[in-house]
């Protein structure tokens, strides 16, 4: 999908390299026509990892089960629709996560 325009903000967070990755970016998450997308602002980089996905955590503690999509692009604004059943509201932290690795790249506080 295309950049997403408008919708309500309902959490907001700049993500912070993990394990020797660096990770810098903006990361929002808006209600749009009745959904939820994760947004990746245009200063979001990655510095690379063999199988980065996209998931939310708690207290520092990744939930394998959010995991929601493979991250498309290393760097620059990027749009994810988050799943039906996703209740983000019960996670304060967003992940670029390592699959093959199951480790942290990156972690933003949600607030």
């Amino acid at each position: 999908p295309a950049a997403v325009e408008g919708g309500t903000t309902l959490f907001q967070g700049t993500f912070d390299g993990r394990n020797d990755h660096v990770v810098t970016g903006g990361v929002d998450v808006v209600e749009v026509d009745g959904g939820l997308v994760l947004r990746l602002a245009d200063d979001f980089s990655l510095d690379g990892a063999p199988d980065p996905k996209i998931g939310f955590g708690k207290g520092g503690t990744y939930d394998t089960s959010t995991t929601f999509t493979p991250l498309r692009s290393n760097t620059g604004s990027q749009s994810y629709a988050l799943p039906a059943g996703l209740d983000v509201s019960a996670y304060d932290e967003a992940y670029i996560w390592c699959e093959q690795f199951s480790v942290a790249l990156g972690v933003a506080a949600l607030r």
